[in-house]
């Protein structure tokens, strides 16, 4: 045994010294070299995908293919393969020689492209190469069956087709790496520049060995050469720049993420493009339509949805849909560079929340949490601007809820609160509608009636002493309030004079009670 093992391991030296002297030294030295740098770049890229999150899948499954040629074809003169003649040795071997420009093609998108590499992509981009390697297998495995229309020696359907589909995939690679130039800002370029040397790499090995006809150690040389560039390149890749900061910086990723409708609009103020084109416009606003006159489709969001311009500033729109109300904030941008001006960037945010605290915020500032009425904050801000507006006459109600502090120390503050509430609804009901209802105090309610005299008032009095009466609270008995009045006819008029007017009538209606407040009274000097 021993000495048959002598005599095939002689014969194995035998082929590889004459292949020294044909020149497969080279080859043999480089697909050595390819097949390392494959195992090296494999197992870091096995580390880098489980250890740093990298997307570095489609690398692995280009690094296979690659493995597999390089040591196939430097085990072949060694070990006196044929892939003419061996079944499996060929198959592998021209699968795996097929299999290396789609499987770099799909790298480098999952590289450069926002679009996952999906099943079905993988599906649709190998389904040539799967054919061509059917073909192939029919032809060796299959002798008797007549394929030689596909590799006929004056048209090769095989060698078409396989030009046809390396082309394809190049020319799709180049695009991919050229549309990161036109997308992402220079500085993120460095890692697609790698990318383009080992495509031209492959291009031009895997073309020069087809257009010349190389022969066989010359075509492998010049592959191997090509691989060891093309390793190397796409491993630089990823630590110039991984495929997530790439395709971050990617503008059209970036517009059509963003939650904000961008309406691009021109100088004479018509859409001519927009982001969320898959979903026709954002809900709950219709889609725009290319040239329409941004005007027109702000008239179209306001008719379609009961749309309401907002008081306080015209670029902010309220919508309803489904009885739910949507604020919206329309914002210009110029577009322009130096003194040119081009056209204009609509950014339409949808501020429902923030407008919803902001309301939160508000009532917390300007409204009694208790009683749902305006607060003395918001009571001094609507006097100022009364005075300033000149909406006169103004009628000025105080009233004061009688037996509060007595029901508060003998059946408790939440009983008095109580009091306070049913005695708020009651005034809020009875007040007209251009009437401001605020609780100044613990005890005191202040009411400003624009336009109207002192008729007004004793109107709303008999309203709300009526609808009390009504009351009887097994707690608090029947609720009551006494009243005071006064009337402003210029602002001219000192309206403090006034309210300390009004607040002695209330008081004279409340002789008995020994606590009377004057929080009404507003600062003499008003900012």
């Amino acid at each position: 045994m021993a000495s048959g093992m002598n005599e095939n391991l002689r014969a194995a030296l035998s082929m590889i010294a004459e292949q020294f002297e044909e020149g497969g030294i080279v080859c043999f030295a480089l697909f050595a070299i390819v097949a390392i740098l494959t195992i090296v770049y494999l197992l870091r890229g096995i580390y880098i995908m489980k250890k740093r999150s990298v997307e570095s899948f489609n690398f692995l499954l280009f690094c296979i293919p690659v493995l597999v040629w390089s040591v196939l074809t430097d085990l072949a003169p060694t070990m006196g393969f044929d892939p003419a003649d061996d079944l499996w040795f060929g198959i592998v071997t021209v699968a795996a020689s097929l299999l290396i420009p789609p499987f770099l093609m799909l790298h480098v998108q999952s590289q450069v492209s926002y679009h996952p590499v999906t099943a079905a992509l993988r599906i649709a981009w190998l389904i040539v190469p799967i054919i061509l390697i059917a073909f192939w297998t029919i032809r060796i495995a299959y002798p008797d069956i007549n394929v030689e229309f596909f590799f006929g020696e004056r048209i090769s359907l095989y060698s078409l087709i396989s030009t046809v589909y390396f082309i394809v995939v190049t020319v799709r690679s180049y695009l991919l790496c050229f549309n990161v130039f036109y997308q992402m800002p220079k500085h993120m370029r460095r890692s697609t520049y790698q990318l383009l040397v080992a495509i031209s790499a492959t291009a031009v090995a895997y073309g020069v060995n087809a257009y010349l006809k190389l022969g066989h150690n010359a075509g492998n040389i010049l592959l191997a050469f090509a691989l060891i560039v093309v390793l190397q390149t796409l491993f630089t890749a990823f630590f110039i720049a991984n495929s997530s900061n790439v395709i971050v910086t990617s503008r059209d990723f970036v517009f059509s993420s963003l939650s904000t409708i961008v309406l691009t609009v021109s100088l004479k103020g018509n859409i001519l493009d927009w982001n969320k084109k898959e979903r026709d416009g954002c809900a709950p606003l219709p889609g725009p339509l290319y040239k329409e006159p941004y005007q027109l489709y702000r008239k179209r969001i306001l008719d379609t949805y009961n749309g309401i311009v907002s008081k306080y500033d015209e670029n902010i729109i309220t919508v309803k849909t489904e009885g739910v109300e949507n604020h919206l904030l329309f914002t210009w941008h110029d577009i322009g560079f130096k003194e040119r001006h081009f056209g204009y960037l609509v950014e339409i945010a949808d501020i429902t929340k923030s407008y919803q605290k902001i309301r939160y915020f508000e009532e917390i500032a300007l409204y009694d949490n208790l009683t749902g009425l305006r607060n003395r904050n918001a009571y001094i801000e609507e006097v100022k601007q009364i005075s300033a507006a000149g909406n006169m006459p103004l009628c000025i109600i105080i009233g004061d809820v009688n037996n509060l502090k007595r029901t508060n120390d003998l059946i408790g503050h939440l009983e008095g609160d109580r009091l306070l509430r049913v005695i708020a609804d009651a005034v809020r009901d009875g007040a007209p509608k251009n009437a401001f209802v605020a609780r100044i105090g613990g005890d005191e309610i202040a009411i400003l009636v624009r336009n109207a005299e002192a008729d007004a008032a004793e109107t709303l009095t008999r309203t709300v002493d009526a609808a009390l009466s009504q009351i009887n609270d097994n707690a608090f008995g029947v609720p009551s309030i006494s009243w005071g009045w006064a009337v402003m006819h210029q602002p001219s008029e000192d309206y403090n004079s006034l309210f300390r007017e009004a607040d002695a009538i209330m008081y004279e209606s409340k002789r008995r009670m020994k606590e009377v407040s004057l929080s009404g009274i507003v600062p003499d000097r008003q900012s």
